[in-house]
């Protein structure tokens, strides 16, 4: 069975393309972002282009595109002395286009020209997107606000351990003239290309985990283009440094510009051997602090000991004066207690005396002998003193006492008073 008007696919390509190049007759500047780009040994390069409805967006629209080497290498030399910036995957460029459409390729755009200026001003506007959604955020000095340690001693390194700027942090830091020993750690991680952003974030990740073994983080890379720099304009990366629970150093190796992930950072400095010089310069300060409190502390001891010595040696002097004015005192007391002693002691043999003297009468006085003279007789019976009439009975024989003489006589009565 045959039907009117069957054309071959050929044809039909034919047609399309045919009807492609009579409604798009000229080139167009068309907006795109390279997805995928490889560069063919012949010099051709290759391009994947996407499109989307808003920057960052869903994409709504892909493309194949070709820059034939008779325009790739003067256009990429181009490109990259503008922006400083070869082309690459991931950036999103401005460029002149014929549509093209192949019978056995399909439709593709030829690219005759690009603008450096829209993917320059591009970048710096998503770099500017990032930095205000950190700072909307809230989160874009809060890694800078957290203390460092005076000696920095216990480091983490996210870095790659081919990178030559690492092999300099970690002779700069062994070498150092002052001695000074550090115990660094190093978490291996790619510094460039597309892989750098998942790569750094998951070092970080991996310290996060074993935080407590560490007094800071650095992130460092050798020397190199601004690409390089550009894939620390990431906002994971930066997102990641703001929320980490320590000090975060950077010496990305740049010194003109300044990256996102260098903005957020506790300090960001120029190069891994400048971030290097910049701890040994911290420790040092540590160490002429502690000297310097040592000082302190001596020359306060001294002062205190020399203070301490003035006044133990004005207590001394007081102490002394004190001591014979006490003395003296004590002496002066004495004295008037001597005198006091001397005249109470003359008033006590006065009366001493005085008694004596009294007593002494009174003996006189009461001598049997003057007694007996005074015309008064003792009498004794057997030697013993008669003191009453009731001592004696009738016929005992009693001795009478006169004061020149005695007499011997028996009682024949006696007569008792009642």
């Amino acid at each position: 069975m045959t039907r009117e008007g069957q054309i071959t696919l050929t044809e039909l390509q034919g047609l399309i393309r045919d009807k492609i190049y009579e409604a798009l007759p000229g080139a167009y500047w068309v907006i795109a972002e390279i997805a995928e780009m490889k560069v063919h040994t012949a010099g051709h390069c290759y391009l994947e282009l996407t499109g989307t409805e808003t920057p960052g967006g869903k994409v709504t629209a892909r493309a194949r595109a070709t820059i034939w080497a008779s325009k790739f290498r003067s256009l990429n030399t181009y490109f990259n002395a503008s922006t400083g910036i070869p082309l690459r995957a991931g950036i999103t460029i401005l460029f002149r286009a014929t549509v093209e459409y192949h019978e056995l390729y399909g439709l593709s755009l030829n690219i005759t020209d690009i603008d450096p200026a829209y993917t320059a001003g591009d970048m710096a506007l998503r770099r500017e997107a990032i930095i205000r959604r950190l700072t909307a955020e809230g989160v874009l000095s809060m890694n800078s606000g957290l203390p460092l340690t005076p000696y920095p001693r216990n480091l983490a390194v996210v870095s790659s351990s081919k990178a030559a700027g690492y092999q300099d942090f970690i002779n700069h830091l062994v070498n150092n003239p002052y001695g000074y020993a550090f115990r660094i750690t190093l978490f291996e991680a790619v510094m460039q290309g597309e892989t750098t952003r998942a790569s750094v974030t998951e070092a970080l990740d991996s310290i996060s985990e074993m935080i407590s073994e560490f007094d800071v983080v650095v992130i460092i890379r050798g020397g190199g283009s601004t690409i390089d720099l550009s894939w620390f304009d990431s906002y994971e990366i930066a997102y990641h440094v703001t929320q980490f629970p320590l000090p975060v150093l950077t010496g990305i190796g740049h010194e003109k510009d300044q990256s996102v992930t260098d903005m957020v950072a506790w300090k960001a400095l120029k190069t891994p051997t400048a971030v290097a010089g910049f701890i040994v310069e911290r420790t040092m300060e540590c160490e002429n602090n502690i000297i310097g409190m040592a000082e302190s502390l001596v020359s306060a001891v001294e002062g205190a000991m020399e203070a301490a010595e003035e006044r133990l040696s004005s207590i001394q002097n007081r102490i002394t004066a004190t001591a014979r004015l006490m003395v003296r005192l004590k002496e002066e007391k004495l004295s008037n207690h001597a005198g006091r002693l001397a005249r109470a002691s003359a008033n006590v043999l006065n009366r001493a005396k005085e008694a004596t003297d009294r007593m002494e009468d009174a003996l006189r006085h009461l001598n049997p002998a003057g007694v007996l003279r005074r015309g008064f007789t003792l009498t004794s019976r057997n030697g013993t003193i008669i003191q009453s009439a009731s001592e004696l009975k009738q016929g005992d024989t009693i001795k009478t006492y006169f004061a020149e003489g005695t007499a011997e006589s028996m009682v024949e009565k006696i007569n008792k008073k009642n």
